[in-house]
């Protein structure tokens, strides 16, 4: 008996497992659990903003759980993370039935629920098994769902250890992991609340009122009472979900994670902060009424950077993967290049940082959503075949341009009334656009040989590298200048000349290689991004900030 039991999860542990296909079975087991909840319910009517949030809170509880419970697992059995993987994918299969024994036992009068107490009264539940009440909170379903998940991960520990003592400890980690869990909202609020009350002094009415509170935060106006919860905890979940992800990937994979750290182009990461940060700075000059300082607006700003940053990192994995021969040409070091990841590799992880990118925005809104998901078709259409835009003059750093200005639409949208970009003057977008649409073919400097073998018309492939540095300087140049012109600050005058002086003097000096000059013209631009916002939304953003209070 032992050995077929030994035999079935050495069959399960050794499993091709992709993350497509992970991620697909993860995904369907998640849906599978609420269309049952659904179902018992009679599908009763909800708005669409509870839908989306529901679901979505599901299917990040669980794969942060999952992320929480192979790393757990991987370092305490010392197994492979694969395996590891595989056996756990199994056994999330019991979330499907907890609302089906919730049903059968207290009949239509219950609710699953988080617990909300006060700490020593979770103390108490910890060591009485959630305490009493299962047709309310942590429910007959739940218990018998981790009262099984810990007895078979202690089962599997024993099974690959044969020892009592350590399949013990799995099993009350395990155990220990699901409580913390079910508690989740009053543990955060302790941590909330720590420099406001005294930790013993936090009740269920304190955790209550941070998380079932109708109040918003940033241009999330007037949350649902019923859907409050779904909404805040999405933040904190897609947050660490990231977090964890990344964590994950550091701890068993160090040499690929470096790799990719490396290859994922720092500039252009933050490009991409930096105009979340100037569409987030510019919305506080017009809307300086809706600043809400509190842990809910730190994490929707934190999610949307994360957002852009796994949107573009997905970018740079499709990119790469069409790309290849240009690669073996101008970028030779690339980790596909070399052989430290293969295609596979690279696919797996650009559907990793494409789901993570549409998630973290969503966990903030359906328009962050929607920017997101426009975002990668763009980059799809500018990498990839049939459209392989990049082939394009123009057209290339036109598209690219457009793409990474979304960005500048998120942060503002942020914290503007209604996430409208109304108050936006036409004349900020118009100069995003030139600006980056004449100045992005300076990526594509030390591409030359690579690309005009490979038939890629860039710039600097239909003008040499000479007159391509003299053109993208040129123009770097004149958006400095209208800048100034159009944002109608006469304080940007001498930054404006200065830096567009250097940019051209630095893209025309010969001796300069063209992988440096890229990093120093950049280097130029935050300078001067840092004085529009220090002169041209900071007065107004301090004067509008003291009037207000």
């Amino acid at each position: 008996m032992k050995a077929v039991i030994t035999q079935f999860i050495n069959k399960i542990e050794s499993y091709p497992l992709s993350f497509k296909s992970w991620l697909l079975a993860f995904s369907s087991i998640v849906f599978l659990r609420m269309l049952g909840e659904n179902l018992l319910s009679g599908f009763a009517g909800k708005s669409v903003d509870f839908f989306i949030g529901s679901v979505l809170a599901a299917w990040l509880f669980f794969l942060f759980s999952f992320i929480i419970f192979t790393t757990i697992l991987t370092v305490f059995l010392k197994i492979e993370p694969v395996k590891i993987a595989n056996v756990l994918l199994w056994g999330f299969i019991l979330v499907i039935f907890p609302p089906f024994i919730d049903r059968l036992m207290c009949g239509s009068d219950y609710w699953s629920f988080y617990l909300f107490d006060n700490l020593s009264n979770i103390v108490k539940k910890f060591f009485l098994f959630f305490g009493d009440s299962p047709c309310f909170g942590i429910t007959y379903g739940v218990r018998i769902e981790v009262a099984l998940a810990s007895l078979l991960v202690g089962f599997y520990a024993f099974s690959k250890t044969n020892k009592i003592l350590r399949s013990f400890l799995a099993a009350f980690i395990s155990y220990f992991v699901l409580f913390v869990l079910g508690a989740f909202p009053s543990f955060l609020t302790f941590v909330i609340m720590f420099w406001q009350k005294h930790i013993f002094s936090i009740e269920s009415y304190d955790v209550a009122g941070i998380f079932l509170s109708t109040s918003g935060f940033l241009s999330i106006k007037d949350v649902s009472v019923l859907n409050a919860l779904n909404v805040k905890m999405n933040l904190f979940y897609a947050f660490f979900s990231a977090i964890g992800a990344i964590f994950y990937f550091w701890l068993f994979y160090k040499n690929k994670f470096w790799k990719v750290v490396k290859n994922i182009r720092w500039i252009q990461v933050l490009v991409h902060v930096g105009l979340v940060i100037f569409g987030f700075s510019l919305a506080i000059f017009y809307f300086p009424q809706n600043i809400t300082i509190n842990i809910f607006s730190f994490l929707a700003l934190a999610n949307i950077f994360l957002g852009s940053i796994f949107a573009w990192v997905a970018s740079v994995f499709i990119n790469d993967i069409e790309d290849r021969k240009i690669d073996e040409i101008s970028n030779f070091k690339r980790p596909l290049v070399e052989g430290y990841l293969t295609a596979d590799n690279y696919r797996d992880l650009f559907w990793l940082f494409f789901i993570m990118s549409l998630v973290l925005s969503l966990s903030v809104g359906i328009k962050f959503f929607l920017i997101a998901l426009i975002y990668q078709i763009i980059a799809w259409m500018y990498s990839a075949y049939p459209f392989r835009l990049k082939r394009f003059p123009f057209i290339a750093t036109f598209t690219s341009s457009l793409a990474i200005t979304l960005w500048f639409l998120a942060g503002f949208i942020l914290l503007s009334d209604k996430q409208q970009i109304s108050e936006i003057p036409p004349k900020i977008i118009f100069l995003l656009l030139i600006a980056f649409t004449f100045s992005l073919p300076i990526k594509d400097l030390k591409d030359i040989e690579g690309d005009r073998k490979n038939k890629i018309w860039t710039i600097p492939v239909i003008l040499g590298e000479k007159w391509a540095r003299f053109f993208i300087g040129f123009f770097i140049f004149i958006s400095y200048a209208l800048s100034v012109i159009w944002l109608n600050v006469k304080i940007l005058f001498i930054p404006a000349m200065l830096c567009g002086a250097i940019s051209f003097a630095l893209l025309n000096k010969a001796s300069l290689s063209s992988r440096r000059v890229h990093v120093l013209v950049f280097w130029i631009i935050f300078i001067y991004a840092v004085c529009v916002i220090t002169f041209f939304v900071g007065p107004v953003i301090f004067l509008k900030l003291k009037l207000s209070n």
